[in-house]
């Protein structure tokens, strides 16, 4: 009886945690990846492309008319071409010149886009502004199990223009929680205040930390961010039931 107290009182018990370091628990608002998403057209499919989607036609109707080539809807009738949605995460700070992985999904009937090349097609964000520039060779899978409409393109997409963040300027920063926890907040301000040896990091909740960025870090913004982000905090973690 004594030793089943025992495992009963045990198991209630707050789980042991390990010091993590700032950047594996909490981010930067503000610095995260953004979705890209676009609409395009393989080629080169051996027979397994669009059958009856019109507007298959007539995206290759309109990439025909951009080189110079000048045909009617009723004049295309192929099942080596298939539409399909591209889509790619940007990460923060990507620059112009850098490439990303694509993701490419067919959205007609087609059987398979393997063997197909994907025709330069432009990338948009959120904001509708086009940020990369997609094309390659579509890669599927070739298991048994794998999706022949669905296919990457290592390196498929380049970086057209750079995401604009102005950090040197900035007087105030705010970290993110990745799991919200009240006493987790309260500890990482404290161990930040001491590193900094002044009131600048405050808990506003159980997710977020906001910085005010020292007179002596003021134009150094990264080598304040990098010298938060390698502090050790220990995450609290709740009691398990058992």
């Amino acid at each position: 009886l004594l030793s089943t107290a025992a495992v009963f009182a045990s198991a209630l018990l707050p789980q042991t945690s390990q010091a993590a370091r700032v950047k594996d628990i909490a981010n930067v608002r503000g610095v995260r990846d953004n979705q890209l998403i676009g609409y395009g057209v393989v080629v080169g499919l051996k027979g397994t492309g669009d059958s009856k989607a019109e507007f298959t036609n007539k995206s290759v109707v309109r990439m025909l008319d951009k080189l110079g080539m000048k045909v009617e809807d009723k004049e295309i009738a192929s099942k080596n071409v298939a539409a399909v949605i591209i889509t790619a995460s940007l990460p923060a700070f990507a620059r112009a010149g850098n490439k990303l992985d694509i993701t490419v999904n067919s959205i007609g009937d087609s059987a398979s886009l393997a063997g197909g090349t994907l025709i330069q097609s432009p990338l948009r964000a959120a904001d509708q502004n086009i940020y990369a520039v997609a094309q390659g060779a579509v890669l599927v899978g070739t298991g048994a199990d794998s999706h022949t409409t669905v296919g990457r393109v290592p390196n498929g997409a380049i970086i057209e223009r750079d995401v604009a963040e102005d950090f040197t300027s900035r007087k105030m920063f705010r970290l993110t929680l990745h799991n919200p926890d009240f006493t987790t907040a309260a500890r990482l301000s404290k161990r930040i205040n001491m590193d900094l040896s002044g009131k600048y990091a405050t808990a506003k909740d159980a997710g977020t930390v906001d910085i005010i960025v020292p007179f002596s870090y003021e134009g150094r913004a990264v080598e304040l961010l990098a010298s938060i982000e390698a502090l050790d905090v220990t995450p609290d973690t709740r009691a398990k039931v058992i």
